[in-house]
């Protein structure tokens, strides 16, 4: 006689911990508390926003800037890279001498700087860890871009002028047909559960291949200004390519 097996009652559905957190939605609030935020973390005065952008004429806001060369800087440390002149054999930057005709800081700065007094931009490439000063007087660049991050007015303009690039690239595309050729680049890759101690490896993966891509973008364009005659109908626009990495551990 078989013996008759009791019925177990049903298992309630697990609960798997190890499932992705849903993705986090951003509203406009979240957006704007960031950027009053961030700008309190700057020392701006971000108070009565709409008052500050009132008077928009180019004189009141050149005054409002922090550190008006410093994209003029950082082209001048792309020729010292690119420029054959100022290159060695081997293709890297050649020390060079304060003032001469052709291989000198005063012939770069002409170029990139005409505004900055010479011996000012000198102090400032040197306070900020750009370039060194050896024994015979040879000007050493120890650098390829600006470490904005180091210098408080640098990172504050930084900054201001990353979050002004990036919102008008979301406008243009917004403003833009998606079929549209004009669509200027915006990807992004995200990962909603990621590992916090894989973070390190990410960071140092995004800056090898990030630099790499950077530099590349930075020569093609040297390269394409330098073989491109200038001319009076030639039409210039200010072009800016950035990488960067977030992270929410929220």
């Amino acid at each position: 006689m078989r013996k008759q097996q009791k019925r177990r009652p049903p298992r309630p559905p697990r609960t798997d911990k190890s499932s992705k957190p849903a993705p986090k939605e951003v509203s406009v609030d979240d957006v704007i508390k960031q950027l009053l935020d961030l700008f309190d973390h700057l020392g701006v005065d971000a108070g009565r926003l709409a008052d500050r952008v009132t008077d928009l004429k180019s004189e009141t806001m050149a005054s409002r800037r922090l550190y008006p060369h410093i994209a003029a800087i950082g082209d001048l440390l792309t020729s010292w890279h690119q420029d054959p002149n100022f290159l060695d054999d081997s293709g890297g930057p050649l020390p060079i001498k304060m003032r001469g005709t052709r291989r000198s800081l005063r012939f770069l700065a002409e170029k990139s700087v005409p505004n900055m007094d010479l011996n000012l931009l000198l102090s400032e490439l040197e306070r900020m860890g750009v370039v060194a000063i050896d024994s015979r007087g040879f000007i050493r660049v120890q650098m390829r871009s600006l470490p904005v991050y180091e210098d408080r007015r640098l990172a504050i303009q930084h900054t201001l002028t990353s979050l002004d690039s990036f919102i008008k690239t979301l406008r243009h595309n917004l403003n833009s047909p998606p079929s549209n050729s004009n669509q200027l680049f915006h990807r992004v890759a995200r990962n909603g559960a990621f590992d916090v101690r894989e973070i390190p490896a990410l960071k140092i993966r995004v800056k090898r291949q990030a630099q790499s891509f950077l530099e590349s973008s930075d020569n093609w364009m040297a390269r394409r200004l330098t073989a491109r005659k200038k001319n009076s109908k030639t039409r210039f626009a200010q072009v800016t390519i950035g990488v960067y990495l977030s992270v929410d551990r929220e």
